[in-house]
Formats: C-alpha cells, structure tokens, sequence
C-alpha cells in the first residue's frame, strides 16, 4: 500500500509523470491547519474513511464527513484541512482520464464497490503500465465519480473583492456581532448595496450565510471534541439552548 510520499517534489514528480493513475493512503492524527492552496493538471478523488475533512474548491467551502467522496477537476485551486484527524485514500486521474468526468468540484456518496477500486488501486506497481484489468477497474471508477452529487454542508465564498474581506473577516471569528450597518462600513458600501451584493454573490441572505459559517465552525469544534457548552460561546451563542436551535 502507498502513502503519500513525505518529500513534495517526490510527489510532484510523480503527479508530473505519465502513470494515467496514481492512488496513495493518508492518515491526519489531528486538527491542522490549511495546507497551502494550489492546482494540478490530474483530477484528484478523496475517499475519506474516518474523520472530517473541510475542503474548499472554487467559490465554495465543504463539510466532507467520512465515507464521502470528494472530486477536484484538473486545474481547479483547492486546499483542505482535517479536523480532528482524518484517513482515507486519494487517487489522482491523468488528464486523459478525466475526460467525461465533471469540470466542477463535486461531492457525492461512497460505494463498497468504490472503495475497493480504490483499495486496489493502492496495490499497483506504478513504475508498470496499467494490464487490461486495471483498466476495466478505472472505467469502473470514473462511472462510480459520475453518479449524482450529494447536497455536503456548503459555504458558497464571494468572488468580489470587498465581500470576500467581509467573508474572510467572518470565518476567522464567527462569533464577530457586527450589525448589517457595521459590516457594509467595513466593505465599503451602504447597507442595502451590501446586502444585495452579498447575496447575489452566494445565493442567500447575510444572515443565512453568517448562520452556515457558524455552523460550519461549531462542527469542525466539536469534532476536535470541543464540549457543547465550550463550542455554543466560541461561535457566538450566548446559551447551549440558542445554540442547538440553530
């Protein structure tokens, strides 16, 4: 079984390389922060089997549980981060490979059938080319990617400039109470102008967004064991009751 090589231009040598499928085991034993954003001409599935990944990928921020997979297209910036600890599975589809497969960052439910692909695949010798067996198992696998996407707590992020100061500025304090006035002051704008753009932006109301942020927070918390209580005040709430109610 392959793990993700520890030397990064070890890895980048390998994504780099002709081999049309690369698959490697990761294990996180804890909270981490960000790993650096970036972008790679393979497409790259996560089949997560423990633990809580949060991954964002163009204009939007997801929840990625366990037994969930994830698919980033070729050339689209993403980072991810575990919460709590995390193992599972990435394989890495060549360019070619990926034709067919969606252009957009997409979620959906895992198969045993996927996870054995992929646990297979994490057997191959990849200095060999790919046998006539190992190629009905991709196609097998790019069906398995193409089956209709799962609704993962998401948290659409702005494109304009001044809306994703505000959206950062949230993410980093959840538990900021800046009114509607206070924070279409600090993008420059005045509230009706802020809150029309803000929602155009990420298809809801401010208040919905700043909710979703919150929850997204209080999540990531109590999967690093946070207690309800401890989890309830740092994202905001002034009571576990007001908290639960969200």
């Amino acid at each position: 079984m392959f793990s993700v090589p520890e030397n990064v231009e070890a890895l980048r040598r390998l994504a780099e390389s002709d081999i049309p499928v690369l698959a490697f085991a990761f294990e996180r034993h804890g909270a981490e922060d960000w790993a650096p954003k970036h972008r790679h001409a393979r497409g790259q599935l996560f089949a997560l089997t423990r633990g809580l990944l949060v991954v964002e990928a163009g204009s939007e921020r997801w929840m990625f549980p366990s037994q969930r997979c994830a698919w980033i297209p070729p050339e689209c910036e993403h980072a991810a981060r575990s919460a709590g600890g995390s193992a599972g599975s990435m394989v890495y589809l060549s360019a070619e490979a990926c034709r067919g497969l969606a252009k957009k960052p997409r979620m959906f439910s895992s198969s045993e059938l996927l996870f054995g692909i992929v646990h297979r695949a994490l057997t191959w010798n990849l200095s060999q080319a790919l046998n006539p067996a190992q190629k009905r198992l991709i196609a097998v696998l790019r069906d398995e990617i193409r089956q209709p996407e799962q609704q993962p707590l998401r948290l659409p992020i702005p494109r304009e400039e001044r809306l994703v100061k505000v959206a950062h500025a949230l993410l980093d304090d959840v538990a900021d109470d800046r009114t509607l006035d206070e924070w279409g002051h600090y993008a420059g704008m005045a509230r009706r102008t802020f809150m029309r753009a803000f929602s155009a932006e990420v298809g809801m109301p401010f208040g919905r967004w700043r909710q979703q942020a919150r929850l997204f927070a209080a999540v990531e918390m109590l999967a690093q064991g946070k207690s309800v209580t401890e989890t309830a005040i740092a994202v905001g709430y002034d009571s576990v009751s007001a908290f639960i109610e969200m």
